[in-house]
């Protein structure tokens, strides 16, 4: 009797250990939130600022980078959870069009981004229409950032063909890349012309200007948008109030990206800090 009794207990007690430990292994897989993003400054900044607030709510989170189209199609798909950077609603307007009815907006973190062609002040000419007459100085040339960028579709099919620039090198690299090349040319004293967006650190390093869009073929003012897969704020429903409640201005942004890409600051130290360092802010968008 006692045999029996003492295997009987045995065997409850195994199968709440192992209930238990399902469930332990459950609550963590639910418990981590899985970001991609594109290696835009911007988008940079703010995936680390969003990893470092919800690893203090205590969600582990996965960063990714990936290319634009990516981003848009593994958060639609479920295989991400959510990412901070979508230009809406004329930049990722064909992403959005595909995928809108497989994800959710969350909130809106930036809403006075633009896109445009960006020159050193140096340059003589102060609107695109006037680009045409300046091929030689420019190298008949348009350096840009990753080919599946919204703002490269947008330059290539629109900002190029409206201008007379169809003869014109856009050139796909990436925005680190790009910076490289910007870098060199300003310090040749040389024309050059990158695809650009606001907000970004190198309107704090250099002094540039964005060239006017009389056609407005960039769209006009957009709003950085926060996506999450469809289901996100069921299931994470702190981190969906904490999304819909974040918003950063140009000057606190750019502070995260001129961390990074002029101290050289690691991410991840860039976003913690700033997070550190503004306390009473990221108050305002947590409960």
């Amino acid at each position: 009797m006692f045999k029996k009794i003492g295997y009987s207990m045995v065997a409850v007690l195994a199968t709440v250990i192992l209930s238990a430990g399902m469930l332990v292994g459950c609550d963590a897989g639910e418990k981590t939130i899985k970001i991609p993003y594109v290696q835009w400054a911007c988008a940079e900044a703010e995936s680390h600022i969003a990893q470092y607030i919800l690893e203090e709510m205590g969600y582990e989170v996965e960063l990714t980078t990936v290319q634009a189209g990516v981003m848009w199609s593994s958060v639609a798909t479920g295989d991400q959870d959510v990412f901070t950077t979508a230009w809406l609603p004329y930049t990722h307007a064909s992403y959005w069009e595909e995928y809108m009815d497989d994800v959710e907006k969350l909130g809106v973190v930036f809403d006075q981004a633009v896109l445009a062609l960006v020159v050193p002040s140096y340059v003589t000419i102060d609107s695109i229409a006037e680009m045409k007459d300046y091929k030689d100085e420019f190298k008949g040339r348009i350096v840009g950032i990753d080919a599946g960028a919204g703002i490269m579709e947008a330059t290539k099919n629109s900002t190029m063909p409206t201008y007379g620039l169809d003869d014109w090198e856009l050139v796909a690299s990436s925005d680190p890349a790009m910076i490289a090349e910007l870098e060199r040319s300003i310090d040749r004293n040389e024309w050059i012309a990158v695809t650009g967006w606001a907000p970004h650190w190198k309107f704090f390093a250099y002094d540039l200007k964005m060239l006017e869009d009389p056609e407005l073929t960039y769209g006009g003012q957009e709003e950085i948008v926060i996506i999450g897969r469809d289901g996100f704020t069921e299931d994470f429903p702190d981190a969906a109030e904490f999304f819909s409640k974040w918003t950063i201005t140009a000057d606190q942004l750019g502070e995260v990206m001129y961390m990074i890409n002029v101290d050289g600051m690691d991410p991840a130290e860039a976003a913690s800090t700033w997070v550190e360092d503004n306390r009473d802010i990221v108050n305002t968008w947590l409960s």
